[in-house]
């Protein structure tokens, strides 16, 4: 070997070398974020589900496209309060020339933990209370109406976060609640893929 000239497989190693180090040092970055107090935002997008009843129905679509919007300040100790809006998705049922949608959405304040499974990925755990609006639109031939209920319910729901720079971290998420309309209630759940940026 010349001297001051390396092989394919030493330049190879070396350059492996230097990625690791410097994923390492922006995992740790990203852990060090994690242990100081600082506000952050969450922007997902994702499939709800309704689970309703839909024996005898012609035609029921239970899962549609939903997405939330959420504010947080992280304490540094894991814990954080988030305050935002959810919107499950638009669900349909009709029979004949009868048809039934519903959307429920939801504002909602909770408190929520993270704990760190690696230095770049964490685990949050998330429970609060929502105000859930279920708006109802009914079609019967060519009449239409539509109602709305709002009810105070529990919210819950568990992500996985992996950072992809200090301040930025992907982020994928289930959350659940009910809606209520007439006294039926209805597990309702979102599932969703999104950005969460530190500000």
């Amino acid at each position: 070997e010349v001297l001051g000239k390396k092989s394919p497989m030493k330049k190879f190693a070396l350059s492996l070398s230097a990625l690791c180090l410097a994923l390492g040092a922006q995992a740790q970055s990203s852990s060090s974020l994690n242990t100081q107090p600082h506000s952050y935002g969450l922007l997902s997008i994702g499939q709800g589900h309704l689970n309703a009843d839909c024996s005898g129905v012609q035609a029921c679509d239970r899962n549609a496209t939903g997405g939330k919007a959420m504010l947080g300040y992280a304490f540094g100790n894991g814990f954080s309060l988030e305050g935002g809006y959810t919107q499950f998705g638009k669900f349909r049922a009709s029979d004949g020339v009868v048809g039934l949608s519903a959307r429920p959405d939801a504002w909602s304040l909770g408190g929520a933990f993270t704990a760190n499974l690696t230095p770049g990925m964490g685990l949050v755990a998330r429970a609060g209370v929502a105000r859930v609006r279920t708006k109802l639109h009914a079609e019967v031939g060519s009449l239409t109406g539509s109602d709305s209920e709002s009810h105070t319910q529990p919210i819950v729901g568990l992500g996985l976060n992996y950072a992809l720079t200090p301040a930025a971290r992907i982020e994928l998420g289930v959350d659940a609640t009910r809606a209520e309309v007439q006294g039926e209630r209805a597990n309702v759940r979102l599932v969703t893929v999104g950005a969460r940026l530190a500000f």
